[in-house]
């Protein structure tokens, strides 16, 4: 009788303990086909331009928390590709430019307008909405379809927030546990 009731403890105290990992979900093989395109780059002026890891990474975790549909991915795509062609295209000297806005700016305001349209449109079909500062490339925020911002210039967005009521439960639950296991021990030596 005694197995028994232990065995029960046991199993209840494994139950009582038992999480649910909440995690991103995968990049499936058509989502990554949008990382792809974004970690291509641009060369503009013979020179090769990629965006920042921070940026990379705003898209990557935002991928990973919705499901795209083939058609999604393939519009994206075929928006950033557009969208690379055009300042391909376009001749101007970078030689003093480090980085893919700094690229940017250097290119006629009327290019700068049609690569924010495309940007526009890939972010509409992976569901974000990119808005860009006054005329400028640089200053770029982005947000998810609930309004969270998924990106904003110079600013990293962290993937998850605070949240210590897990713990707390996890803590409570050791505590419930700890004086259970006293109590057992305790009607044993009583017995």
């Amino acid at each position: 009788m005694k197995k028994v009731i232990g065995f029960i403890i046991a199993i209840v105290a494994t139950v009582s303990f038992a999480t649910n990992a909440s995690a991103d979900g995968a990049i499936s093989t058509a989502e990554q086909s949008i990382l792809n395109e974004l970690n291509a780059g641009a060369t503009i002026g013979g020179k090769k331009f990629n965006f920042d890891a921070a940026e990379t990474n705003a898209a990557a975790n935002h991928l990973k928390r919705v499901d795209l549909t083939q058609a999604q991915a393939d519009e994206a795509v075929k928006n950033i590709q557009a969208a690379r062609g055009l300042v391909e295209s376009v001749s101007v000297n970078t030689s003093s430019a480090n980085s893919l806005a700094s690229a940017i700016k250097l290119l006629p305001a009327n290019v700068i307008s049609q690569v924010q349209n495309y940007a526009v449109a890939a972010g509409n079909a992976v569901g974000v909405k990119i808005t860009f500062g006054s005329g400028s490339y640089s200053a770029v925020t982005i947000t998810d379809a609930n309004g969270a911002p998924v990106y904003k210039t110079g600013t990293p967005v962290k993937n998850t927030g605070s949240n210590y009521a897990l713990s707390g439960i996890t803590f409570g639950s050791l505590i419930v546990a700890a004086a259970g296991a006293v109590f057992v021990s305790r009607k044993n030596k009583l017995a």
